[in-house]
Parts: structure tokens; C-alpha cells; sequence
């Protein structure tokens, strides 16, 4: 079970002290961890749509999470995931390709940072 980033603070130190991977549908940010715990973050602004399309997004990116993992090697991350406009009406398929290339890029970016 993946734990939620709450406060705006964590946010924001994921975005000062992590990496970052964007494609097309979304923009993954991360930052390692010590405990081993992960946790997800989901922003949705008000460009990509209406709350109503601004909810599903964040189902779909909740489900990719659930299904496809955070998969950080021996430790964990703080992940921030940033929903670009198309996301909620993207075909799965595509959607879901875009998740993982963003993971991986950002799993090599942190192993390099942390070598």
C-alpha cells in the first residue's frame, strides 16, 4: 500500500531535492527516502479541466500506481506525479507507456545521483 504526501511542504521538497521525468501525459517527480517507505503525490491543476475530468485523472494515475508500482530498488520515494491536459481522455494503452518511461527515467536519474 502506498502511503499519500499530504502537505505542501512535502511537495515542495520533492520538487527542490528530487528528479525529474515528464512525458507526454505526465511529469514524475521523486526523491528518495531512508525508512523504505513510499509515498505518492498526485497534482491535477485547473488547465487540465473540469473536476470532473480533473478526478479521473487522478483515478487513472492512482490505478497506474497501484498496478504498474513505484518500484525504487532497496529504499523507497516521496513520488509526485504532475497530470498534463489529455490524461483523463488518454487511451490506456498510451497512458500507461507513458507512466513507465517516466518511472524508469526517473529510477535513473536517482541511481545516478545516488552513485
Amino acid at each position: 500500500m502506498l502511503g499519500r504526501l499530504r502537505r505542501s511542504a512535502e511537495f515542495r521538497g520533492v520538487y527542490a531535492e528530487g528528479v525529474k521525468a515528464a512525458g507526454r501525459y505526465l511529469v514524475i517527480f521523486a526523491r528518495p527516502r531512508k525508512d523504505g517507505a513510499q509515498r505518492l503525490g498526485i497534482t491535477v491543476t485547473r488547465r487540465v479541466g473540469s473536476a470532473v475530468v480533473r478526478n479521473r485523472a487522478r483515478r487513472r494515475v492512482r490505478e497506474l500506481a497501484r498496478h504498474l508500482g513505484l518500484e525504487t530498488g532497496a529504499h523507497g520515494a516521496d513520488v509526485v506525479v504532475n497530470v498534463r491536459r489529455g490524461c483523463a481522455a488518454a487511451p490506456w494503452g498510451e497512458l500507461e507507456e507513458d507512466y513507465l518511461r517516466c518511472v524508469t527515467g526517473v529510477l535513473r536519474r536517482l541511481g545516478q545521483r545516488t552513485s
